[in-house]
């Protein structure tokens, strides 16, 4: 059961970052400038990344809740910023 976790939340930490690679929108129809868009998820991860480390230690549950809550403070961190996930087709 544990190496199954172990593999559940190595695949959900990999899909993390893959998801906050790029695919972003702006909310006011401005087109995306690359460059502003990453410096402001750099900066967004790195809130993400300090939220994780609040999250109650212990359990094996802790790693995939770390990452569920670091993807939503960059979320609304790039929310904040103008930006949404672009829908994938």
């Amino acid at each position: 059961m544990r190496k199954f976790l172990i593999a559940i939340s190595g695949a959900l930490a990999l899909s993390g970052c893959s998801s906050h690679s790029g695919g972003y929108a702006r909310t006011d129809g401005v087109p995306v400038d690359p460059l502003h868009q990453q410096s402001t998820l750099a900066q967004c991860k790195s809130e993400g990344a300090t939220a994780g480390v609040q999250v109650n230690p212990g359990g094996p549950y802790e790693v995939v809740e770390r990452e569920r809550k670091e993807a939503a403070v960059v979320n609304a961190c790039m929310a904040r910023n103008g930006y949404i996930q672009a829908q994938q087709r």
